[in-house]
């Protein structure tokens, strides 16, 4: 029986058939990322090609650069609408900062009306009504000298207040010193006696344009006392000014069928006014007397001026 054993004797290698003749084939390449083609298509035909993750795309960057010109546009016209904004803001605060009369083609010439400081009204005595009130039957109760109208701005006034002092309230009176201001003191001292006359207060001042102020304020009994006295103050003559004439002149709606007024004939200045007027008006148990003199005229605003707020300060 024969043995049949595994051979292992090793087989010499056997020489391979060369290929045939002719061009290698080129291998595959991997596919790339998107990314990277989109770089390496938008990178310089010459020289190395380097990979930047962060590139943008043709048409971003084409876009990108279409926007710049917008949004310049844009900006300038957000800063010239700032501009605009800001430039009629100021103007509107430069106009309404100023007063009308002060703006070009607006202004005025002066009436000659007074600069008055705010009026107050002074304070009542306690437990006093005023004397709009229904119990007070249109008595004043406050302190007569208080009530009298002050000094316009840049006026004198006449005494003199000390240096450094404020100017002082009108001073007393007696109701014989305002009968001496008559041509027949006498007449009008009977007609005050009649009447009960029971004080008055006096203030005197000039303006700056030269005008002369006089007021008088005369303290009745009652509302009916102080009206029959007024109705009676026209019957007598000033000494100054002279040549005072009744006239009939409507000074205020507030004033009407409680006032009277008298002009001097003699006028002045361009506009021809009178050189004296004065007013009579009665509020409650009160009359006053407003006199205002100029050589140079007295503007007819002024005179109104000045009795609307005497008039006003004792309602």
């Amino acid at each position: 029986m024969t043995d049949q054993t595994e051979n292992t004797t090793p087989v010499p290698p056997q020489p391979s058939t060369p290929p045939a003749a002719g061009p290698a084939p080129e291998p595959t390449p991997a596919p790339e990322a998107p990314a990277a083609t989109e770089a390496l298509e938008s990178a310089p035909a010459t020289g190395p090609v380097e990979f930047d993750a962060w590139a943008l795309a043709a048409e971003v960057v084409a876009e990108e650069r279409a926007r710049r010109p917008r949004r310049r546009i844009k900006l300038r016209w957000a800063a010239a609408a700032l501009v605009v904004v800001l430039t009629g803001t100021a103007a509107a605060v430069a106009m309404t900062s100023v007063e009308r009369t002060d703006l070009p083609g607006l202004k005025t010439p002066n009436d000659g009306r007074y600069v008055f400081q705010p009026l107050a009204l002074p304070p009542l005595p306690s437990g006093k009504p005023a004397p709009s009130a229904t119990e007070a039957k249109h008595r004043h109760h406050a302190d007569l000298r208080l009530l009298v109208l002050p000094a316009p701005v840049g006026a004198t006034v006449s005494p003199a207040p000390a240096p450094g002092q404020p100017a002082a309230p009108a001073e007393w009176k007696s109701c014989e010193d305002y009968a001496q201001l008559d041509k027949d003191p006498v007449k009008i001292q009977q007609q005050l006696d009649e009447n009960a006359c029971r004080g008055a207060v006096r203030r005197v001042w000039t303006g700056a344009d030269g005008t002369r102020a006089e007021t008088w304020l005369l303290k009745f009994g009652s509302e009916s006392e102080a009206e029959a006295f007024r109705l009676k103050m026209n019957d007598g003559e000033l000494k100054e000014p002279a040549g005072l004439e009744y006239a009939g002149l409507k000074l205020d709606p507030s004033l009407e069928g409680k006032v009277s007024v008298d002009f001097t004939r003699t006028t002045a200045g361009a506009e021809k006014e009178p050189v004296g007027r004065a007013a009579y008006l009665r509020n409650g148990d009160v009359v006053a007397m407003v006199v205002l003199s100029n050589p140079k005229g007295v503007p007819v605003q002024a005179f109104r001026q000045v009795a609307i707020l005497q008039n006003q300060l004792l309602d």
